[in-house]
């Protein structure tokens, strides 16, 4: 018989990434940047059309 106890697949802890609690905080930032980025690009062009 099976043990069920123990999950089947236990994988190991991810490292934390540098700088960041977790790594939804690091996703967080890189989506804030990209929505920046995105924004800042659609008024320069509005602004030079």
């Amino acid at each position: 018989m099976s043990d069920k106890s123990k999950p089947v697949d236990t994988e190991p802890p991810l490292e934390k990434p540098p700088f960041f609690k977790s790594w939804a905080g690091m996703y967080w930032l890189v989506l804030g940047n990209l929505a920046f980025l995105i924004v800042l690009f659609y008024i320069i062009t509005k602004f030079y059309e």
